[in-house]
This record gives C-alpha cells, sequence and structure tokens, in this order.
C-alpha cells in the first residue's frame, strides 16, 4: 500500500495541511496564529485530481468556510513547534511584500539620551545611519554627544541646507540624484531661486564627506618620511619625496575624500596603488599596498576602506605612500590633513 504523504493547500488567509489521521488548518491574522484540527481525515486516498476538484468546488469551500468558523480551536498542544513553523512558512501571510512608500515625508525630531548610538537610532526610527549622518551633518559614526538634537526623515535620503548662492541643479549634480526626483520629493515653487537656509530633501542621498577638507587615511600618524628633500633609503640619492610615509603594518586604509577611483591596480616602484580623484581639481594617491578593495570608475566616501597598506613595489617595508596633488602639482599633506 502505497504511503499517504501531507499534502498544503492555500485558500484565502488559511494554510491547509492534510496528513494521514487529520486536517491541520492554520489561520494567520493579525491577532495572533490560530490552529484547527479536524481529527479524521475523509480525504485519504484520494488521487490529487479528485481532491483538487474537490478544493476549488464552491460547495466544499463554503463548508469548510462555514466549519472553520463553527469549530472551536484547540489548545497549543494539538499543533507542534514544528508543524506550526512549518505552516507559517508557508502561509501566504508571511509572504514578503515590498514595503509601500510614504505620501508625505515626514521630518522627526530626536534628543540623543546618555548612551545611545548611532545604530540603535538609525533602527529605531527605520533609516539608515548614513541618512541621519548626512541630514545632520555629524562628523563621526561613532561618537554623538548626549543632548544633540537630530532631524531624521522619514525615508533614506539627505536633508540639504542650500547655501547663499547655491543652485538646486549643482545639488542635485554633487549627490548624483535626478533633479527630477528631487522635485518630486520637495514643495518648491520656484527651483531657479530657493532661499539660503532652506532645507531640501535629497531622496536616497549619502553624505560624501564627514569633515570639510581631508582625514587622514590610516588610523595611525606616525610617519617614517615627510614630504620635501631626503636621501632616498635605497640609492642614498638626494630627492624630492612627493608625498608622505605613514607607518601602516598591514593595516585598512581609508579613502581621504569623497570622490571617484580612477586608477587600481599595479604601478610600477609604487606597487599597488589606489588614485582617486576628488572635486575640485584634487587627486590622492596611496601606494605600495597589499590588497585592493575598490575598482576603477567606483565612486567612495570620506572613510571608506579603499584598500590594506603593505610592503609592494620599491619599499624597504610595509607602509603607506601618500600623495596629495591638485591641478598637476604636489602638495603638502600636512597641511591639508584633518
Amino acid at each position: 500500500m502505497k504511503a499517504f504523504r501531507s499534502r498544503t493547500f492555500r485558500l484565502g488567509p488559511y494554510t491547509i495541511t492534510t496528513t494521514i489521521d487529520r486536517i491541520i488548518v492554520l489561520n494567520v491574522g493579525g491577532g495572533g496564529v490560530r490552529s484547527y484540527i479536524f481529527r479524521k481525515n475523509p480525504f485519504v486516498g484520494m488521487r490529487r485530481r479528485t481532491l483538487a476538484a474537490i478544493f476549488v468546488s464552491p460547495m466544499v469551500v463554503g463548508a469548510l468556510v462555514f466549519a472553520l468558523f463553527s469549530v472551536r480551536p484547540m489548545g497549543g498542544e494539538d499543533v507542534n513547534d514544528e508543524e506550526k513553523k512549518n505552516l507559517l512558512l508557508l502561509s501566504s501571510r508571511t509572504d514578503f511584500s515590498a514595503p509601500a512608500e510614504e505620501k508625505t515625508l515626514q521630518i522627526r525630531t530626536h534628543l540623543v539620551k546618555n548612551g545611545e548610538t548611532l545604530g540603535k537610532i538609525a533602527r529605531e526610527y527605520g533609516v539608515s545611519m548614513d541618512t541621519i549622518c548626512g541630514s545632520n551633518r555629524l562628523t563621526s559614526y561613532d561618537i554623538i554627544p548626549t543632548g544633540t538634537l537630530l532631524k531624521i526623515p522619514s525615508r533614506d535620503g539627505i536633508l540639504h541646507t542650500m547655501k547663499k548662492g547655491q543652485d538646486i541643479h549643482a545639488v542635485a549634480a554633487y549627490y548624483r540624484i535626478p533633479l527630477s526626483k528631487i522635485m518630486a520629493e520637495n514643495r518648491i515653487r520656484n527651483y531657479d531661486f530657493i532661499p539660503d537656509g532652506v532645507s531640501v530633501f535629497i531622496p536616497d542621498a549619502k553624505p560624501m564627506d564627514l569633515v570639510p577638507g581631508f582625514i587622514w587615511p590610516t588610523a595611525g600618524r606616525m610617519l617614517t618620511c615627510g614630504y620635501g628633500w631626503r636621501n632616498d633609503p635605497l640609492t642614498s640619492e638626494r630627492d624630492f619625496h612627493k608625498g608622505l610615509d605613514i607607518r601602516a603594518n598591514y593595516e585598512w586604509v581609508k579613502a581621504t575624500k569623497y570622490g571617484k577611483v580612477t586608477y587600481a591596480g599595479w604601478l610600477g616602484g609604487y606597487g599597488l596603488a589606489v588614485l582617486i580623484a576628488h572635486p575640485g581639481g584634487y587627486k590622492s594617491l596611496y601606494g605600495h599596498l597589499s590588497r585592493i578593495t575598490v575598482r576603477e570608475g567606483q565612486y567612495v566616501k570620506q572613510g571608506q576602506v579603499i584598500a590594506r597598506s603593505g610592503n609592494t613595489g620599491r619599499s624597504t617595508g610595509p607602509h603607506l605612500h601618500f600623495e596629495l596633488i591638485r591641478s598637476g602639482a604636489h602638495l603638502n599633506p600636512r597641511g591639508y590633513l584633518k
């Protein structure tokens, strides 16, 4: 005799499972999970087509629904945890559905309490840490002073405060968000004239720079060689060192400022290297790397990990060679790093 396998059917809000000796019906509603048990299974031995015909029959469906509402729900002892879990997984009520977009943007305020972290606040309001950081011009993802009043949009994006003489087209280009998308989110009558101090919501934007200027690309700030004239450590010849050698023993390297990765690969004596182009004609170079974690053409934000320091190329030991260039001229990074 062929064994009777359990079968599962969906009927609106109900998930129906037939076993050898009973029918289990699960209703996943707003008030919780309700289970119904029919001790004898009249469908045992029936063929699949016959079962399908029965379940699609309007009369049988009506009778089954009537029975569901007239039978008393059984206690938890009738359905074990494993059965309930499987029924939940199969229920259409637990299927994925995309969140509905809010019709109106809301700006909430939050007063930071003692011990609160940015991650905890972001989870509480259902937005990303980038959204809170960018909307409030925070200079750190880790430290938020107690008593700080935060403005938090109801969905991901950035609240951008317009500066004197700033053009909305330039703002859209900076964040790389279509102007039409910005216009759809903000009720502004004249986009050619937006007074300074007005907050404009930039949907899906992320903060490019946490702090003005450039940040140190490594956690440590110990220099093994500065910017300027020196004796080459390999040839002892006098030459001009166009960057900083920062002591970094196979450590993570971060982007000094928002920009676009324009080169990532082998660069002769500099070994593995990354070159990032920044707005305003600036470029930064990171050399002697042991590993690169970005690709050419990728946009990176300030503080984003781009590589790991190393000892590749013409090098006497693990460190980071860092250069800063503007309009083709090398700069002393010490005067620019925050």
